[in-house]
């Protein structure tokens, strides 16, 4: 065994009286941290060996420099710590290329941002705001976007454009963005649903009088919702009239399976227990995806369990509401869940699915009624992280059509075998 697991027992015993959790979970908490110490372990062993062939033909280069790539294949690729390649080239009488690291750091970061703007902007420059752009709305008396229509249902908002952002900063008063720019708008009142929670922003247009603007990612700033796109027509400028036109399509798809990855905490928590945490979930137009604290993979019959809970919620036709409420009387509701370590505004919106399915704060949308969506089908259960695992799933036309396959192979499956199969 390792250090840490041969200290965690007293560690225990000191703090088990003020954390009474320390005690119930001693176990599993011994178990987590013996698998993270053999897996630190193979990891040095990987990166010293790796290090020490490096070294020699370091050396027998007639340098004494470990590249900034080097040291970042060893941290990226092989999981070693940087500051230990630090310390094994000075025992070796080497140093490292600490800014050539920095650099390769900064063009994965670069490389990432990129390619996860793109896939949210249809490949245009996502634009983001920081303390320095919200302090110059602020300071230009520029109001924060009313954005509660955002959980209203085939609306189209009337609005006026009080900001437009690009890439070399705002618009100065009287000009104007044209067609095909990328640019971001701020409104002064906004239907789209700016992504949070999980949960992936809207799309739309956005209507005005002399222009056409193709929304394709929207965020908020310090209470500024930014959304962005591609001016398609025409001419935009600051005070303009618009129409926030949201595609409720795509929203109709979304918010099935945001409302169902309640119902599947919910399920998850009854067939494992109470040890289950959300550690993170994804609900877009095409599937939901929930993070959860396990320490190892579900078996075919919880997985069949939970399935089966979540499909009888939609069964049931159960009602889903919403009420805002200040946070301490939301934090005292019977069974009410919420995401550890999520700072949750004051007062706090509070859904409900059911009588008892799932209590949640969430400022996501949602569906009326679990009969909305349809159908439920689990397609995918992994490991994301030690003690903590991930099921994906669909709703809808989606989930019909993974029922209808999953039930002709098992139908397929039991068929009989013809007696020259093995000769085959």
């Amino acid at each position: 065994p390792g250090f840490f697991v041969k200290v965690v027992p007293s560690v225990i015993e000191t703090f088990g009286q003020y954390y009474p959790e320390l005690v119930k979970q001693k176990e599993t908490i011994l178990e987590l941290i013996n698998e993270e110490e053999v897996a630190f372990s193979t990891m040095l062993a990987r990166g010293i060996s790796y290090f020490t062939d490096l070294e020699e033909e370091i050396k027998k280069a007639g340098s004494k420099t470990v590249g900034g790539d080097k040291a970042f294949y060893l941290y990226d690729t092989l999981g070693f710590p940087f500051d230990l390649t630090e310390q094994m080239a000075l025992e070796a009488g080497m140093n490292v290329d600490s800014k050539g690291f920095q650099n390769q750091m900064e063009e994965q970061k670069k490389r990432s941002r990129d390619a996860r703007n793109a896939a949210k902007s249809g490949g245009a420059t996502r634009l983001e705001l920081i303390a320095e752009q919200t302090a110059w709305l602020a300071n230009n008396d520029i109001a924060i976007t009313d954005d509660e229509a955002k959980y209203e249902w085939d609306l189209d908002l009337s609005s006026s454009v009080t900001a437009i952002y690009t890439e070399d900063g705002f618009l100065e008063a009287g000009a104007k963005a044209g067609p095909g720019d990328n640019v971001g708008l701020i409104l002064d009142k906004s239907a789209f649903y700016a992504e949070a929670g999980g949960q992936e922003a809207d799309v739309g247009i956005i209507e005005l009088e002399t222009a056409k603007f193709n929304v394709m990612d929207v965020q908020v700033f310090g209470g500024y919702v930014l959304h962005t796109g591609v001016i398609e027509d025409g001419e935009i400028h600051v005070g303009a009239p618009a129409t926030c036109k949201v595609d409720y399509t795509k929203r109709r798809d979304i918010a099935p399976n945001h409302s169902m990855t309640h119902v599947l905490n919910g399920a998850l928590r009854q067939v494992l227990g109470d040890g289950v945490d959300q550690r993170g979930s994804l609900c877009n137009d095409e599937k939901l995806r929930f993070d959860f604290s396990h320490k190892k993979a579900l078996t075919n019959k919880q997985l069949r369990a939970v399935e089966e809970l979540c499909q009888q919620s939609i069964l049931s036709s159960e009602i889903v509401t919403s009420e805002v409420m200040p946070l301490a009387e939301a934090q005292e509701l019977d069974g009410v869940r919420a995401v550890f370590g999520e700072v949750y505004p004051d007062p706090v919106r509070v859904v409900s699915i059911g009588s008892d399915t799932s209590v949640e704060f969430c400022g996501g949308t949602h569906i009326t009624n679990t009969a909305e969506a349809e159908a439920f089908a689990l397609v995918e259960e992994t490991a994301v992280a030690k003690g903590v695992r991930r099921i994906s799933a669909v709703t809808k036309s989606l989930a019909k059509k993974a029922i209808e396959e999953g039930g002709a192979f098992e139908t397929k499956r039991k068929l009989p075998r013809p007696k020259n199969f093995l000769q085959r």
